[in-house]
């Protein structure tokens, strides 16, 4: 952010304007060690050997309570291994961890927006040595959480000042938020489990419990409007229809694609947003004899930003009009897209029968599993999860279908990265699939993925803010001087401890005052030089 030094505005001029920012009350990292056992189920061989692992995050819940954020959040681990039996067949098994992390962060309080991202950093696994029976695997999985909490506020700026008030200004860069947009929204969605699952697992009877988790995989600005896509993921545990009557617990893996919209006044292609997707409710029940009828309630919120440039002033002499304070900002480094076109070819399991005919490709999920921050530039990685059905090639023509995944690998020029742990967000989409049938059991796949990275960094930016309207000062008229009456001091309701990171400015947003009241029940108190422990009062 280059610095402008200009010069003092004309004496007798002083100009405020209102803009609306979001200003960062605090952020903070940690790495977590989550630690679990997965047991191979009885259907499945033992291991004589752990191959490779993997997991994926996702946040079930973030509570903010005051000074303190708390994430809830979910590892899937997906577990590969050579099977304890003479032919040595590869295997595989899957799990949930469930973690819980606290971040002190001063200045959170309920209401405000939190932003939490999670990174994989590590997935060790081994055996354990105490389980004779090779069933036990055990799992290590290190995440890197990120939690951001921000808030957006109205400030007056001062642009300009009389001379002699010493003004000096700067031309600074932020982003002004233009609106936001809530709203909530249902997505259903019929799901047979004969037909989902080939015939493998059997029809519900009642379902027990239903487990829900989202993923934004799209987010695009139009005029005066957001449109959201994204992916359900739903674990449906459910009691088996069966003619023997045992009624045994399963558990079904569906994952249902949505595209809502949120209107937000004002919004434009050019200006950047902010996606929040909360799911309030996820129900599901019985329907007809295989399907399931699913209903999932999301909250929705979309906040619109654009970047502005403007002069403001940052320094002044002592005024009781003025404050001077510092918004802790996020300044955006770049905003990159890449595409990437993938040719690839893939074997059909050998479990499944050999194909006489692709019928249709699908994606089922597009996950970025690192993100590897250099200098001046981010390199990318990830994974396209694709489900193919195929014409079996026999007499009867079943048709049959089975999943593979791709790895992709690009990365993103962005200056000023690698400098000072800027933040770095990417987003992967798939925006084309198409499959062709090389040979009986060999699928060609073509896919064109889109990845979107954006950098941040937090900036602390000094400005002068407005107390008060101020009017344009004209020439005093010169009259008798009358004695000014008292003003009475605002009754106080209560007292506060200066914390790290107060100012009047932000205590007045908290507690629902003006800077002006609070600086009238504190005579004396210095806005600019507060103290932590220093108890002042604020008025009711």
């Amino acid at each position: 952010m280059g610095v402008v030094e200009g010069p003092a505005a004309p004496v007798g001029r002083i100009r405020c304007q209102r803009i609306r920012v979001r200003q960062v009350i605090g952020e903070q990292t940690k790495q977590a060690g989550v630690r679990a056992r997965i047991v191979i189920p009885q259907e499945k061989p033992p291991a004589e050997q752990v191959l490779a692992a993997r997991a994926q995050t996702q946040v079930q819940e973030i509570k903010i309570i005051p000074n303190k954020v708390i994430v809830e959040g979910r590892a899937h681990v997906q577990v590969t291994y050579v099977a304890d039996v003479p032919s040595q067949p590869v295997h595989h098994v899957g799990g949930d961890v469930k973690f819980v992390e606290s971040f002190d962060i001063p200045g959170a309080q309920p209401g405000q927006d939190v932003v939490v991202q999670l990174t994989v950093e590590k997935v060790a696994v081994h055996l354990d040595e105490n389980d004779k029976d090779h069933r036990v695997i055990v799992v290590t999985i290190i995440v890197k959480i990120f939690v951001k909490v921000t808030e957006t506020v109205e400030v007056d700026v001062l642009e300009e000042a009389p001379a002699d008030l010493k003004p000096v200004t700067r031309q600074i860069s932020l982003e002004e938020v233009v609106a936001f947009g809530e709203r909530q929204v249902v997505v259903s969605q019929q799901v047979d489990i004969k037909k989902l699952f080939d015939g493998v697992k059997p029809c519900p009877e009642k379902i027990i419990d239903v487990i829900a988790d989202i993923r934004i995989t799209k987010r695009e600005v139009i005029k005066n409007k957001v449109i959201v896509e994204g992916v359900l993921t739903l674990q449906i545990i459910y009691v088996a229809k069966t003619w023997e009557g045992s009624q045994p617990v399963h558990h079904a893996h569906v994952e249902v694609p949505f595209t809502e919209f949120v209107h937000v006044e004002g919004a434009r292609p050019d200006m950047m947003v902010d996606i929040q997707v909360t799911i309030e409710d996820a129900a599901a029940r019985v329907k007809t004899h295989c399907e399931i009828s699913i209903s999932v309630v999301l909250q929705i919120r979309a906040q619109v930003t654009k970047e502005i440039t403007k002069t403001v002033v940052i320094d002044i002499t002592g005024n009781g009009r003025f404050e001077k304070i510092t918004l802790f900002l996020d300044k955006v480094l770049a905003e990159v897209m890449r595409q990437i076109t993938i040719r690839d070819t893939v074997t059909i399991p050998d479990q499944k029968p050999p194909a006489q005919k692709v019928l249709d490709a699908f994606v089922v999920a597009c996950e970025v599993t690192e993100t590897e921050v250099l200098a001046n530039k981010v390199i990318v990685r990830g994974v396209v999860t694709i489900k193919v059905t195929y014409v079996a090639d026999k007499p009867t023509q079943p048709v049959h279908a089975f999943e593979v995944e791709v790895p992709f690998t690009t990365f993103a020029d962005i200056r000023g990265v690698g400098d000072d742990d800027p933040r770095v967000v990417v987003m992967c989409t798939v925006e084309w699939v198409a499959a062709d049938l090389e040979n009986h059991r060999n699928v060609g796949l073509n896919i064109v993925v889109r990845v979107d990275v954006r950098a941040t960094r937090i900036v602390q930016q000094p400005v002068v803010i407005c107390l008060e309207p101020v009017p344009e000062v004209v020439e005093p008229v010169v009259e008798p001087k009358v004695p000014e009456p008292k003003v009475p001091t605002p009754p106080v309701a209560r007292t506060y401890t200066i914390q790290a990171g107060d100012t009047f400015f932000r205590l007045a947003q908290r507690f629902g005052t003006t800077v002006a009241a609070i600086q009238a029940a504190n005579p004396g108190v210095d806005p600019n030089r507060l103290q932590i422990g220093q108890v002042i009062n604020i008025p009711g």
